[in-house]
């Protein structure tokens, strides 16, 4: 298998590099033009559910500085036993590892440079940083290639990167660059509270090779497949995406519908209603098709999968918790995240409430808009959860921090779902209830075009919001960023 991977490997590089070349000039392209290359080939067993993977990365110096070495994030090597940090908060345990605790790894076999090994380092104070030397400096402007040979073990984890009875998830699973910030790449450490990951658009092609009877889900658009003795090789391209996910089962269904240009597809094992929650899917692409901007991906994957927490996205493909309460919040909430993270970036580690306080009022206003669920009545509840949760924590400390913060300056999860999800909401119903809906749709969509492909800022989305009311917008943030909101005017609202 060996051989038929490598050979895959060139394959799939040459043709991406042809496919660079054939750019148009639409945003897409532009950005897609500007990204990094990723060129993977992955095989998986199902006996040792272990991932081989060989993965060309062609990388650009778009900094102003030579660089002497690439920095990459190894997320799969968070799960090894003797890992500093738990891969969830101990009060997950039992979710994440029903048949108890279980741990994976990822081991390099070797590590290229334009063709050469070199001597790579496994840094970062949790081992979690792949650091590769460069032969000679790198330049500005200049691109180098660099080729990881290496095998995952996958942990036995209800988790983003894992296998159950079910599934196989490979999420955040193969080396990805760290985002270059003020010209050194930011090696952030890898948190269990919130979604640790930063990245910039990229290109992929994946290949993947797996038992004939598994379904398979990914963030690219299948290309190719063939089969040979029992196993099927498929190949998946993506332009200008933030990172590249697979789920699989050797027992999903399959549903697929249309939204616009976009075919949508619901994979799933155990929901008993799948239509329903392909309908979902396929609404709430329009919806925000409609109010937001157009999604400019031709394929959309929402998965059921074994998760401990309640869903996942990924561009192109958004995993949604087997047994949720609620498939539909769910799945409304992973969508919104396809504008706001996937294509519209944000430092999900300093700023996670720009794309969760958002994506989660968004749910709210697709949720009133489709008669599922009233506005005021979401708005309330998450009213009384903030402010319950505050007077408890006045009851027991002084000068509580009511601000929006780092992940990981939250006491604990519980603390960042209320500022990130729950506070953040409240920001933006706010927002909606100064300006209008008008208004605060015309604001979002600008924010979208404005910030597409690119990694915004908190400012970036004032701005938008500002563009279209006036300087009291700005306040408003600053006030719930700060931790000097007045959360007794949104009680009487309610």
């Amino acid at each position: 298998m060996k051989k038929l991977v490598c050979l895959l490997l060139t394959l799939c590089l040459a043709t991406s590099v042809l496919l660079l070349a054939c750019c148009s000039t639409n945003k897409m392209d532009e950005a897609s033009k500007h990204a990094n290359n990723y060129c993977l080939t992955c095989a998986y067993d199902e006996k040792t559910h272990i991932v081989s993977a060989t993965q060309q990365v062609q990388f650009t110096n778009n900094t102003d500085n030579a660089l002497c070495a690439l920095k990459f994030h190894i997320y799969a090597n968070q799960y090894r036993q003797d890992a500093k940090t738990t891969i969830v908060p101990i009060l997950y345990n039992h979710v994440a590892y029903p048949n108890g605790e279980s741990y994976g790894s990822i081991t390099f076999d070797s590590v290229l440079v334009e063709g050469k090994p070199v001597a790579f380092v496994i840094e970062g104070d949790d081992l979690d940083v792949l650091s590769v030397p460069l032969v000679e400096e790198l330049f500005p402007d200049q691109t180098v290639t660099v080729e990881l040979t290496y095998q995952i073990q996958l942990a036995n984890v209800k988790h983003r990167l894992g296998y159950t009875d079910n599934v196989v998830n490979l999420g955040n699973f193969f080396p990805i660059l760290c985002q270059t910030v003020n010209d050194n790449f930011a090696t952030t450490p890898y948190y269990n509270i919130g979604d640790p990951f930063v990245s910039d658009v990229a290109n992929f092609d994946v290949t993947l090779i797996v038992k004939e009877d598994y379904l398979v889900a990914t963030s690219g658009n299948l290309v190719s497949s063939s089969s040979e003795n029992g196993y099927v090789t498929y190949r998946y391209t993506a332009s200008a995406v933030r990172d590249f996910a697979i789920v699989m089962s050797n027992k999903f269904k399959k549903l697929s519908t249309l939204a616009g240009d976009t075919q949508v597809n619901y994979y799933y094992f155990a929901d008993t209603d799948g239509e329903k929650s392909l309908e979902t899917a396929k609404t709430a692409l329009e919806y925000f098709n409609k109010n937001v901007g157009t999604y400019p991906y031709a394929t959309y994957n929402v998965c059921e999968t074994d998760f401990c927490y309640g869903g996942m996205e990924y561009p192109c493909l958004s995993m949604v918790t087997s047994g949720s309460k609620s498939y539909t919040e769910a799945i409304v909430h992973e969508t919104a995240h396809q504008w706001f993270y996937g294509l519209v970036g944000n430092n999900q580690i300093d700023h996670a409430w720009m794309d969760e306080g958002l994506s989660e009022y968004l749910t709210y206003l697709y949720l009133d808009d489709m008669d599922v669920v009233p506005l005021s009545k979401n708005i309330l509840a998450a009213t009384k959860t903030y402010t319950t949760y505050v007077d408890v924590l006045n009851h027991y400390y002084t000068d509580v921090d009511r601000s929006f913060r780092p992940i990981d300056k939250y006491k604990n999860d519980n603390e960042y779902v209320i500022f990130t999800y729950v506070k953040g909401s409240l920001l933006f119903d706010t927002l909606y209830q100064t300006m209008g809906e008008s208004k605060f749709w015309q604001a979002v969509s600008h924010y979208y075009q404005q910030m597409q492909y690119k990694m915004a800022t908190p400012s970036n989305l004032m701005d938008s919001f500002c563009k279209k009311s006036n300087d009291e917008i700005a306040t408003i943030f600053e006030n719930f960023i700060d931790g000097k909101e007045i959360i007794g005017q949104i009680v009487q609202n309610g």
